[in-house]
């Protein structure tokens, strides 16, 4: 390999194409943002986590027989049935964020 990583991956717009399909897990989506927005956007699938976890638990199907095993934090049971559909989500709000290259680490400025 010769340091540069699109090799592995292909272009911006490849990577923004597999995130929208929700083929790139959100560590791997963090990676190609510079480290200031890394945070922000952890912070936001967080909080999409989250949402699966609410709606989960108050769907009156938990995954325990004696309710949900998570009070206030993020269950990932949910988020396994979602599978594709929280990738894709996630990939949303990362593609929102690469889209303007000065987001982006500086491989993928260009």
């Amino acid at each position: 390999m010769n340091g540069d990583s699109r090799i592995d991956v292909g272009t911006a717009e490849d990577i923004m194409e597999l995130a929208q399909q929700g083929r790139l897990a959100k560590q791997v989506l963090a990676g190609f943002l510079v480290a200031e927005k890394r945070q922000a956007y952890l912070d936001t699938c967080a909080a999409i986590e989250k949402r699966y976890t609410v709606a989960c638990g108050s769907d009156g199907d938990p995954c325990l027989e004696g309710g949900c095993a998570v009070e206030g934090e993020i269950c990932l049971q949910p988020l396994l049935r979602a599978d594709e559909d929280y990738s894709r989500t996630c990939g949303e709000e990362f593609i929102r964020l690469f889209a303007d290259p000065r987001n982006r680490t500086e491989a993928w400025r260009s």
